[in-house]
């Protein structure tokens, strides 16, 4: 087994949360809505995609400093289709040695490091991080708009979670300056970052 391409960050050796994300938008989400304090304490390995994460967490469980994670929190999300999304934490689980039932957003108890899998954007609903951020979007005027486009586009995306990315990329692009996901993470003039939608996924990070 070897690492990703660019070497994730090496574990310190004192307690600290461990969390995995499937790519560089949920990481840059975790950041912006955990907040400094509770991100200083973490360390964030993001994987090469979804089906990367079951390796990055085996290849955590091999790293001579793995004993000093209290905890271990996962990202992902839902995507299209909720059963391989499930068999997929179900692998994510096994290379952290947990054979505890999938409970979403929930630390298991008595596992040392304890480990928890959030499955975006609830644990129930297809989808991505997209849901969540659309819901925190500042301008609605603009939300109403994109609204009119998809609807006259006669909603072309086959799937809620590909209606959901389109939906946001074009809110995105309708900037002043037009954005990626991660850059409008940058500060909170795009997204209500203390918005209800996040708390859950904040609650989680808080109790790395």
């Amino acid at each position: 087994m070897s690492r990703p391409p660019k070497s994730p960050p090496p574990f310190p050796t004192k307690p600290f949360g461990l969390l995995l994300v499937e790519g560089g938008d949920e990481q840059k989400l975790c950041e912006a809505i955990a907040g400094p304090t509770v991100w200083s304490g973490l360390v964030c390995w993001k994987a090469s995609g979804r089906a990367d994460l079951p390796n990055l967490a085996k290849l955590a469980t091999l790293d001579p400093s793995f004993g000093h994670a209290r905890s271990v929190g996962v990202l992902l999300d839902m995507e299209d289709d909720s059963e391989e999304a499930l068999a997929l934490v179900q692998k994510i689980l096994a290379a952290l040695n947990v054979t505890a039932p999938f409970v979403h957003g929930t630390f298991v108890p008595g596992a040392a490091p304890k480990v928890g899998v959030f499955v975006s954007p609830n644990g129930e609903q297809t989808g991505s991080i997209d849901g969540l951020c659309k819901q925190a979007v500042r301008d609605p005027a603009l939300a109403t708009c994109v609204d009119t486009l998809v609807a006259c586009a006669g909603r072309p995306h086959t799937t809620q979670a590909r209606g959901m990315k389109g939906w946001l990329d074009a809110y995105l692009a309708m900037q002043p300056e037009p954005l990626r996901l991660h850059q409008a993470l940058n500060g909170s003039e795009i997204f209500d970052l203390n918005h209800v939608a996040f708390d859950p996924l904040r609650a989680f990070l808080q109790a790395l």
